[in-house]
C-alpha cells in the first residue's frame, strides 16, 4: 500500500495538520472532486499503519451510501489488510480496525448504535448530510478506545459539500469570519487543487452545468445557496441574470437602502441605460453595513466614501421603504433615519434627489412585478445583477414567499446578542423599493393589467424614467 499526497497540496495541508496534534477536528472540501474521499480514507489507513491495534470508524448517512460510494473509493486503494462485508469491517496486517456505520437518523434519532461504542477516532464521510447530534456524539466516543503504547490522538476528520444548514453555520461561517475554535480546522480544497490526478477533459466538462451547480459543487462557493423552491424571487436565475460589468462613472447612481439594522443595513447600487426601446438595469455594488457602522449617518458616510473611491462624481437618486423618512421622538433634532442617512452622504460631497413612494406598495405585487420582468415578460426591462454581489444574490435566493404571495419574515436569535432579527430579505427589499419605483409607470400598469378599464398587456411597456 502506497498512498501519495504529493500530487495534491492541500491533501498534504491535511496529513500535516493530523500529524501536528493540535487539531481535535478537521474539515476538509468544499466542492467536488477536490480530492476529499481519497484524503479521509488515506488517513484513517495512516492512523491505521502507525497505531497497532486501534480502532477507527467511518460514517455516512445510510448502509446504501457506504456500499456504492465508500467501499468502491476504499478499495481503489489498493488496502494491504482484509475487508469483511456485512457488515463493512476493515482488519489491518497489524490488528487495527476500520469500522463502515451507517448514520440511520432516521430510524434511530437517540442514535443508539453510538452507545458503547469504543473508538480512536472518525471519519465522517460527506458530514453535511449527517445530523449535528451525531457529531456530538463522536465527539464523546472519540478516544475511548485503549491501544499498548501510545494512544492516538481523538480526532474526527470530515469531509463536504458547501450546503446551508449546521456545518456552514457551525464550521465554515466561523472560519470565513475568523472565530473558528482554535483547536478546529478548515481547509478549503477544489477540483483545481486535485487537478493533476484527474482528466482535463471531464474538468473542462464540467462548465457545462448549470450556474447554480457549478458555483457550488465545482467552484465551492458556500455562499451561493440551490435554489429550493418557494423562492419570492422564482424566476431569477444565475444562469440568466449575473453579468460581469463595470460601474459606469459617466452615468448616474441609483441607491436603494433599507433601514433594519440586524444583521444589518441593506445597501444596493444600480445604473441604467436605455438603447432603443429598452432598459438594461444593472446591480453594480452592494453593501451591507454591519456593526459598528449599521447606523443611519455611518451607512451614509460609507456609501459616499465608496462613490469616492471608485471616481464617481455625477448625480445620486435615493430610493428606500417610505417608512424611513418618519421623523422619530428619540432625540432633540427629531430626524428621520433617511434625514439621518442622507446626513452622512452628505459630508462626503454628493447630494442626493429622493425617489420614494408616497404610500409602500404592497410586496406581492411588487414580487410580481419583478419575475415577470426576470421572464422575459416584460421585454423592455432587464434587470442583471453583478456576479460580486454575492451576498445579494444568496438573498435573492434565500428570500421565500408566505402563503399571501409576501416575504416570509423568519425570525432567527443571535446567540451571543441574544438580539432578534429576520435573517433574509432586507437586500431584497432594496431591489423591490429601486425596481418598482423607477418604473412606476410600468410598475402600475402591471398591478391593474386586469382591471377591465385596462389596454394594458404585458410586453407593452412604453416609457420609465
Amino acid at each position: 500500500m502506497v498512498i501519495d499526497f504529493e500530487r495534491n497540496q492541500k491533501q498534504k495541508e491535511a496529513m500535516e495538520a493530523i500529524q501536528s496534534e493540535k487539531y481535535s477536528f478537521i474539515l476538509y472540501g468544499g466542492a467536488i472532486r477536490g480530492g476529499k474521499t481519497f484524503w479521509g480514507l488515506s488517513a484513517l489507513l495512516v492512523l491505521c499503519s502507525v497505531f497497532p491495534k486501534s480502532r477507527w470508524c467511518v460514517i455516512r448517512e445510510n448502509s446504501e451510501k457506504i456500499r456504492t460510494t465508500t467501499i468502491p473509493s476504499f478499495t481503489k486503494i489498493e488496502p494491504s489488510g482484509k475487508l469483511k462485508q456485512s457488515p463493512y469491517e476493515y482488519t489491518h496486517p497489524n490488528g487495527s480496525v476500520i469500522l463502515f456505520k451507517s448514520e440511520n437518523f432516521a430510524s434511530d434519532k437517540e442514535l443508539n448504535w453510538m452507545r458503547g461504542l469504543e473508538v480512536n477516532g472518525f471519519l465522517f464521510e460527506e458530514i453535511n448530510e449527517c445530523q449535528e447530534q451525531t457529531l456530538n456524539k463522536a465527539i464523546e466516543r472519540a478516544g475511548s478506545w485503549s491501544v499498548p503504547g501510545r494512544q492516538p490522538f481523538p480526532y474526527i476528520l470530515a469531509t463536504c459539500n458547501p450546503t446551508p444548514g449546521w456545518v456552514k453555520k457551525k464550521v465554515y461561517d466561523p472560519w470565513k469570519s475568523g472565530t473558528l475554535r482554535d483547536n478546529w480546522l478548515y481547509i478549503p480544497a477544489k477540483i483545481t487543487d486535485n487537478a493533476a490526478n484527474l482528466d482535463p477533459v471531464y474538468v473542462e466538462g464540467l462548465k457545462n452545468l448549470p450556474r447554480y451547480e457549478y458555483e457550488v459543487f465545482v467552484e465551492g462557493n458556500w455562499d451561493v445557496q440551490l435554489k429550493t423552491g418557494g423562492e419570492f424571487f422564482k424566476n431569477f436565475e444565475l444562469d440568466q441574470h449575473l453579468g460581469t460589468f463595470r460601474t459606469d462613472l459617466s452615468n448616474t447612481m441609483h441607491i436603494s437602502i433599507d433601514s433594519n439594522v440586524l444583521p444589518y443595513i441593506a445597501v444596493t447600487c444600480w445604473q441604467m441605460s436605455k438603447q432603443g426601446d429598452k432598459w438594461t438595469v444593472k446591480q453594480v455594488h452592494e453593501l451591507p453595513v454591519r456593526d459598528p457602522d449599521n447606523t443611519a449617518r455611518k451607512s451614509g458616510a460609507k456609501v459616499g466614501k465608496w462613490l469616492q473611491s471608485i471616481g464617481f462624481d455625477q448625480k445620486v437618486f435615493l430610493y428606500g421603504d417610505p417608512t424611513t423618512s418618519a421623523r422619530n421622538n428619540i432625540d432633540d433634532e427629531k430626524k428621520s433615519f433617511l434625514d439621518l442617512f442622507i446626513d452622512g452622504l452628505d459630508k462626503t460631497g454628493y447630494k442626493v434627489e429622493k425617489r420614494f413612494f408616497t404610500q409602500a406598495p404592497g410586496v406581492a405585487s411588487t414580487g410580481d412585478f419583478i419575475n415577470a420582468i426576470y421572464e422575459g415578460k416584460i421585454p423592455e426591462i432587464e434587470v442583471l445583477i453583478s456576479e460580486y454581489c454575492k451576498e445579494s444574490i444568496n438573498d435573492y435566493i434565500e428570500t421565500k414567499q408566505d402563503k399571501d404571495g409576501g416575504i416570509l419574515k423568519k425570525r432567527i436569535t443571535d446567540p451571543k446578542t441574544k438580539q432578534s432579527y429576520e435573517p433574509n430579505g432586507h437586500l431584497s427589499d432594496t431591489k423591490r423599493y429601486f425596481l418598482c419605483k423607477v418604473f412606476e409607470q410600468e410598475f402600475n400598469k402591471f398591478k391593474n393589467r386586469f382591471s377591465t378599464h385596462s389596454d394594458y398587456k404585458i410586453g407593452k411597456a412604453k416609457q420609465a424614467y
